[in-house]
């Protein structure tokens, strides 16, 4: 063949790599028969498929062959290519501490110049160094450094030219931002992904993008959009991989479970905790949805073992797995737990869940601080006032260009902390109540414990849980749940004073501390809101509920301890005893041996 065709083979390779991994493995097998210089190029497309999307045996035979004919002419572009698929496969065994030394080590390696290679080849393994960092530091659990990767894979991507890259920067930062709970980027992102991967007839790319979509939507709270795409993946299933609804199983059932549709999400969990990458095992995603069909099928003691047994070889295994499936798995134990009627291990659930949520609200607002961060190219800001300041052709138009410099760097600095505040700010508020949520509580409540300490004066934490909640869920659904939770945040705002800390502590619990407040007045407080709580007329215009009460539990300071961990123990006790004596009671918290002021 001549060596124009054989060139173009080569091309071709090169563009198929990142959009369709089969097509460019078979290039890459016929670019091996002509022999080297070519073929060394060809082992690696076979290595760079296999080990993206295949047999990783057969990735590292291929690998092997590809050194063999990269060393002995000292081709540096070719040798980094192989390191890079070596930290591949690495990663994809499970190695990813070993993927993060070999990167570490690559990174060491003189800067490859475009006299060694052509620069949109150099433009594309700048893509892959990126993406497969990106992957290995979100194994690893180190966020800022994946997403800033992630980000810098996609500016690669984009100037390579190619619309692989480009679609699998788009999916991953989609997938990504729904792992950190940025629900509105990773939907915008794995919708671009989406349209891009049909225009481009990407099965690889298609396939993860609409399958993403499906969890991403179920988050966002938009489960007949997650159905929707379960109908386009049947309707479209010729533009697929081969076998997509088969390892695609676990987004399948979700799209399912969304619509209620039980039956017909068992049929795709039948199969197991099937995954079609080789990060994770989809064990915790498969757990949460097994439970949650078991629970619809009236079987709690079943959800519960399935859900605990999980969680219990998770923990034992040491396994990081994303908070928000976690978040998933725990919320249906919860519902198990009061349907059996363990109602102590139900509100531990859901401090959990809890806790999850704040997790993800963190991660989230990290996750578009670092978005804006780069979307505003602050670094690039930066060295160009580095030049600015460099440059001596002209003094006086320079001082005019770095005062114009630094005064757009401030600009853009100022609007990003303004953001990072406002962010902050969501992140320490209940969105569905307005009020201050449990993170709030416990960055300033030890403040308050502190001046009471000094001042020698008495504090109240009350922790108050409304009553048969779940019941109200169940039997007027969730709006109606919501609404409870709404009017009573009112009513906690009007009745009590404005010195008093009160925080949604998780599902339908909250906790108030009172400065400067004894045991009686604490009580006599909680009395007028409980009867005020009770009385509420029925919102107009809506379904009529049943009047709604709670149960409270109070603890004093320092009666009942020094600490606020102490104090919440001691009122979920007080609480646990209201509840058993039959709700809608207020109990103070026994005596302890924490004495009085000294």
């Amino acid at each position: 063949m001549p060596e124009a065709a054989v060139e173009s083979l080569i091309e071709a390779a090169w563009q198929q790599c990142y959009l369709d991994p089969l097509a460019a493995r078979d290039l890459g097998q016929r670019i091996t028969r002509f022999g080297e210089p070519h073929a060394a190029t060809g082992w690696l497309h076979v290595a760079l498929a296999e080990v993206r999307s295949g047999d990783a045996n057969v990735a590292l035979q291929a690998l092997e062959l590809a050194r063999r004919g990269f060393e002995p002419r000292q081709d540096l572009p070719g040798m980094r290519w192989c390191d890079e698929v070596e930290a591949i496969a690495l990663r994809r065994s499970g190695d990813y501490a070993g993927s993060a030394r070999l990167h570490r080590a690559i990174d060491q390696c003189p800067a490859l110049t475009p006299d060694l290679a052509p620069e949109p080849l150099l433009t594309l393994l700048n893509f892959v160094a990126h993406n497969s960092r990106a992957i290995t530091a979100k194994l690893l659990g180190d966020t800022d450094l994946a997403l800033r990767h992630f980000y810098a894979a996609s500016d690669a991507a984009t100037q390579t030219g190619m619309a692989g890259p480009r679609i699998t920067a788009l999916s991953n930062l989609g997938g990504y931002h729904h792992d950190l709970y940025n629900l509105e980027d990773a939907r915008r992102l794995s919708e671009q992904a989406l349209t891009a991967a049909r225009e481009a007839r990407a099965a690889p790319a298609l396939t993860t993008a609409a399958t993403n979509l499906i969890i991403i939507y179920n988050a966002g709270g938009e489960p007949s959009q997650a159905r929707a795409m379960v109908d386009f993946l049947r309707a479209n299933e010729n533009e697929l991989v081969p076998g997509a609804l088969k390892r695609y199983a676990l987004p399948l059932a979700l799209g399912h479970l969304a619509m209620g549709e039980v039956d017909a999400a068992l049929q795709h969990l039948a199969a197991g905790p099937v995954t079609a990458v080789g990060d994770g095992d989809g064990m915790v995603l498969w757990a949460w949805l097994q439970a949650r069909c078991l629970m619809a099928r009236g079987d709690a003691t079943g959800a519960r073992a399935v859900a605990e047994q999980t969680l219990q070889q998770r923990r034992k295994r040491g396994l990081n797995d994303q908070p928000y499936e976690l978040m998933e798995l725990h919320k249906v134990l919860a519902d198990a737990c009061e349907q059996t009627g363990d109602h102590r291990a139900a509100l531990a659930c859901m401090r959990e869940v809890h806790a999850r949520y704040e997790q993800l609200v963190g991660r989230s607002a990290r996750a578009r601080f670092i978005a804006l961060e780069v979307t505003h190219q602050l670094a690039a800001a930066q060295r160009e006032r580095d030049l600015a300041v460099d440059s001596r052709q002209s003094a006086e138009d320079d001082r005019h260009r770095l005062a114009a410099l630094n005064t757009a760097l401030q600009a853009q600095m100022a609007e990003t902390e303004m953001l990072h505040n406002k962010l902050r700010e969501q992140a320490l508020n209940d969105p569905l109540t307005g009020l201050h949520n449990r993170r709030y509580l416990f960055e300033v409540a030890p403040g308050l414990l502190d001046l009471a300490r000094r001042q020698q004066k008495t504090l109240c934490v009350v922790l108050i849980d409304l009553d048969h909640f779940k019941l109200l869920n169940d039997t007027y659904g969730h709006q109606a749940g919501d609404l409870v939770l709404q009017r009573f945040a009112t009513l906690l705002r009007q009745m009590l004073r404005r010195s008093d800390v009160v925080c949604r502590h998780g599902g339908e619990e909250f906790v108030a501390v009172m400065p400067e407040l004894d045991g009686d007045g604490a009580q006599a407080m909680l009395t007028r809101l409980l009867q005020a709580f009770q009385s509420l007329p029925p919102e107009p215009g809506r379904r009529r509920t049943p009047n709604a009460s709670f149960s409270a539990g109070i603890a004093l300071f320092p009666r009942h301890g020094s600490t606020l961990e102490q104090l919440l123990s001691r009122a979920d006790r007080a609480l646990y005893a209201a509840k058993n004596q039959g709700r809608a009671r207020i109990e103070m918290a026994p005596r302890t041996g924490f004495g009085t002021f000294s």
